[in-house]
């Protein structure tokens, strides 16, 4: 037995009170908890004594502070970086307000529960390096039908939010198992893409989604070993059912059982090489608007936002709010000279074995992640989205031109001025690839 493993989990669901986030059309806090969010931390040890750990969470994301906090106390607390250190979201929709996405329309974090968070996360990893006993470790892979390509496009060509059967869908879901010298399971961690909104935004119940469901199937049918979810690149993927709880739990189950199913024709994991790389790269920004036409939109909507909140329409509140709001700070941006360029976004190549993990800091498109998977030098190409922080959307080339709610409307729930441009897909795409063949 090559390797050593630890796994350690701690409850991070935030009290009823707080504000949630994923849907702009919320229009108080949280009321009820279903199920409880938690994070959970997995340490590999090889036999040379380097170390990777792979922790996932049930947010919808982390702030760039908020990685860079636990970094660095996972960093003081155990000597692991993060070239080593893989922090990934579940993305839930019923989870909690982190900063990430704009308040008040997405809505307002509270800084008491989000320094306790993070700060258990980072424990979380402390706790997991600390528990490293021998084990064995396992990959396979398997296909799940609960996700669906959800830029439907419309009679006049146009893309909306809604279903299209005949789009791009990254069915894969990979496991990787860790058991003991006895054969009984320790730890096993999943991976799929698909963006966990079952509850919408009627909902003001805290909840993992369907994520919470699957993850609890896996763990009855491996007699209770604590299980991580991965989320991989959902960007434009959703379940194909919504609904009430009932609806998640279904999915859920039918997700687990594919999971289960995967580890029937699970391999070992060859070698035992632990290998990490994370760095970041810029993308540059689309062409601002003209100011005259900025200006236009602001007072079309604000005269809009006016007429929605006295009708009571509270969703078209919060969007035409959030629209004239970015108009305005874009059109202010322009007349003082101050428009960014551009951003960048975290990138990791992470090795196990012979398991390469490619993860974009993103809701990275479905496409990109098959993109990888079949251009990568390691058949056992796991692509995550949603890791070590979120800039926004990041789709195909291909999706510029097509439009739609992640390319012309979401960066500025993502409190952006501009949306990266079309050649972001590629830039992200050659870094991973560049830096994963370094690991063969």
């Amino acid at each position: 037995m090559n390797w050593h493993v630890g796994v350690a989990e701690v409850d991070v669901t935030p009290p009823i009170g707080v504000w949630l986030t994923g849907f702009a059309a919320r229009h108080h806090p949280a009321t009820a908890i279903h199920d409880p969010l938690t994070a959970t931390a997995l340490a590999l040890r090889n036999q040379k004594g380097d170390v990777a750990v792979m922790i996932a969470v049930d947010l919808v994301g982390l702030t760039e502070k908020q990685v860079q906090r636990i970094r660095s106390l996972v960093k003081s607390w155990t000597g692991v970086n993060e070239h080593h250190l893989l922090i990934n979201c579940s993305h839930t929709h019923s989870g909690p307000a982190v900063g990430e996405l704009v308040a008040p329309w997405m809505g307002i974090p509270d800084e008491n529960y989000l320094d306790v968070a993070v700060r258990k996360v980072a424990s979380c990893v402390k706790t997991a390096v600390e528990s490293l006993k021998p084990a064995r470790l396992l990959f396979g892979r398997g296909q799940s039908s609960i996700g669906v390509n959800r830029r439907q496009k419309t009679a006049d060509g146009s893309i909306v939010l809604g279903k299209d059967p005949q789009g791009a869908v990254d069915r894969e879901v990979d496991i990787v198992m860790a058991e003991d010298r006895a054969g009984t399971p320790i730890v096993a961690a999943f991976a799929f893409a698909c963006h966990p909104v079952v509850l919408g935004s009627d909902s003001y119940t805290i909840s993992a989604d369907y994520v919470g469901a699957a993850r609890q199937f896996i763990s009855k049918a491996l007699g209770g070993a604590p299980i991580l979810f991965l989320q991989g690149c959902a960007g434009n993927i959703n379940p194909r059912d919504r609904g009430r709880w009932e609806v998640a739990q279904v999915l859920g189950e039918e997700l687990g059982n594919d999971a289960v199913a995967a580890l029937r024709k699970a391999t070992k994991v060859r070698g035992d090489s632990v290998r990490g790389i994370a760095g970041a790269v810029s993308l540059r920004y689309s062409p601002p608007p003209p100011v005259k036409e900025l200006r236009r939109h602001e007072r079309e909507n604000r005269r809009l936002f006016s007429r929605a909140r006295a009708d009571g329409r509270l969703t078209e509140v919060n969007w035409r709010g959030c629209e004239a709001h970015w108009a305005r700070g874009l059109a202010q941006a322009i007349d003082r000279g101050t428009v960014p360029k551009g951003e960048r976004i975290n990138l990791q190549v992470l090795q196990v074995g012979d398991i390469l993990f490619l993860a974009s800091a993103a809701e990275t498109f479905t496409e990109i992640g098959q993109t990888l998977r079949s251009q990568s030098p390691f058949k056992n190409t796991v692509p995550l989205g949603y890791s070590n922080g979120c800039i926004g959307y990041l789709p195909t080339a291909a999706a510029y031109q097509e439009g739609g709610y992640e390319v012309d409307t979401a960066f500025k729930y993502y409190g952006r001025l501009l949306m990266i441009d079309s050649k972001s897909e590629s830039r992200v795409i050659q870094w991973l690839l560049n830096n994963a063949k370094g690991s063969c």
